[in-house]
Order: structure tokens, then sequence, then C-alpha cells
């Protein structure tokens, strides 16, 4: 091997070797830090674990509404726990819905070494579907939050047992997501863009998945004909506006945005608490509860 391609093999060596540690913060494992109960809030409630369709064993909560056959399956954000979505829960049950939580693959009390942002968590999801429908679930919505949102619309694109969506705040590209958040941490904007495609690419090569194809506005045609319902700040960072609108433009009658002035990143509920529960269980009432 002469000089120059022995030079041209080491710069690639050590570009793909930078795009892996740069990737480690992406797919590290998350521990338990926000513990919580559904006991909190005087609900009965089961502890339970289920396979992913990979095999990873996932920790969670099933919580009944007496008697229904409807099911809303909580799916949480990056980096944190099923803890902090408790407050939804006894609308749900109030509103005839038993809600099936857990924490995703190397997050809280779950295992797994790995996250991937929605890519392999899609796993988790249809496992989460497989187990409620063992429970005589016969109408199953998806309730995702951020990477919850994202792993959400990746299930309903690859599996026909979901009855409805909705994604709050689920970022629609991964390195648009990447790149705002290095934004945040100063890194300097004509920077960020490079930096995030190459965490995403280190990610991808670690976990052997192609995130830059497992994304929501790639798949999003393929989504239909599930109702979709996402919900966006129109200041958060994550999802652009003409992300939102290609996304749109996929849409053969099933998505629908709901975009509020005013709210950022996972704070749309914070703008009106009632208002937001009321829309959320409309859409789930219109789309999963049976006629």
């Amino acid at each position: 091997m002469n000089t120059y391609l022995f030079t041209i093999l080491m710069v690639f060596l050590f570009f793909i070797a930078v795009c892996l540690v740069m990737s480690v913060p992406l797919t590290k494992r998350h521990r338990l830090i926000d513990f919580r109960s559904p006991a909190d809030l005087g609900l009965d409630f089961k502890v339970v674990h289920f396979p992913s369709t990979d095999g990873v064993t996932l920790s969670g909560w099933w919580i009944p509404a007496e008697g229904s056959p409807n099911t809303i399956i909580f799916l949480h954000g990056f980096g944190g726990t099923m803890d902090p979505d408790l407050k939804y829960v006894p609308a749900f049950i109030q509103a005839g819905y038993n809600v099936l939580m857990f924490d995703f693959r190397a997050h809280g009390r779950s295992n797994g070494s790995h996250t991937s942002l929605g890519a392999l968590e899609v796993n988790d999801v249809i496992g989460a579907i497989h187990f409620a429908k063992s429970c005589n679930s016969w109408a199953i919505g998806l309730m995702g939050f951020s990477m919850g949102g994202r792993a959400a619309l990746l299930a309903a694109a690859q599996h026909p047992g979901v009855q409805a969506v909705i994604s709050d705040g689920g970022p629609l590209r991964l390195t648009t997501a990447v790149s705002m958040e290095l934004r945040r941490r100063k890194v300097p904007d004509s920077l960020s863009p490079l930096l995030a495609f190459m965490c995403v690419l280190g990610a991808s090569l670690r976990l052997f998945v192609n995130l830059f194809y497992n994304d929501p506005l790639v798949l999003g045609a393929k989504i239909a004909p599930t109702p979709v319902l996402l919900i966006h700040g129109d200041k958060d960072p994550y999802t652009r506006n003409n992300e939102l609108n290609k996304m749109m433009s996929k849409s053969k009658g099933n998505l629908q945005l709901w975009r509020v002035p005013g709210a950022n990143h996972r704070e749309v509920d914070l703008v009106d608490p009632e208002y937001y529960l009321d829309k959320v269980l409309s859409f789930f009432d219109a789309n999963v509860k049976p006629n």
C-alpha cells in the first residue's frame, strides 16, 4: 500500500472512531432517577414484565379501567422513564382506558444497554402491543412523548395493530434534533449539522441500524391509514416548520397537526392542561373506542 492510500485509510478510520465516540451520549443507558408509583395517585396497578420483539425484557405498569377493552400505551421521552407521565393517567382511567406504561430499553427499570431514539424502540412498542392484546385489549392507541412520539410513529408505520397515535413533540428528523441540542450546548451553528451527522452515523454503526432511514419523515407515508395527531409548540427547536409541512404532505387524510403558539418542546400541556387532556382524549375517543 502506498503512502497516499495509507494516509486516506488512516483518516477514514480516525473519522469513524470519532463518530463512534461522539455517538455514546445518544446510545448510552439511562438509570432511574425519578421514582414514582401509581399507588401515589391511588390507582390500582400491577407491575408487569414482557419482552420486546427482539428479546429485551421491559418493565412497566398495567393500570386497568374496570371492564374496558380499550388500552392506551404510554411511551416516555429520551433519558427519562415512565414515572413523570403518571400525572396524565387518572384522566385516561376515568375516560375508560386501560393504561400500559413501561420504561424503554436501556432506561430505568428495563433491561438493555443501548438506546436509539426510536429505531430499536419500535421493538419495545410492538412488544407492548402484544402484551396489551394478551390482556384482552381489543383497541389500542399510542401516546408518545418526544422520543416516545418518534417510536409511536415508527411503530405505526410497521405494525397494523394500532387504532390511533398521538406524538407529542416527537422529532421528525433525528439529525435536526441532535443538531439543535448541540446548538443549545453552545456548539457553533456552522458546526452543529456536521457534528450531528457524525453522531447519528456513529450511532448507526454502533447499533447496526440505519438511523437516517428510521425517521418518521422518511417513513411517514407508511403510517396511513392510522389516524395520527402531531402536537408541537411553535418554539420547539427539535422539529422545523418545513419538516412538519413535509410530514403533513405525506398525509392521506390520516394526519392532524396541533401547533400551539408560544410553546417550547413538550410544553403544550403547560399552556392549558385541561384543554390538552380534553383534546387528547377526544382524539382517542373518536379513533380508538368502538362505534
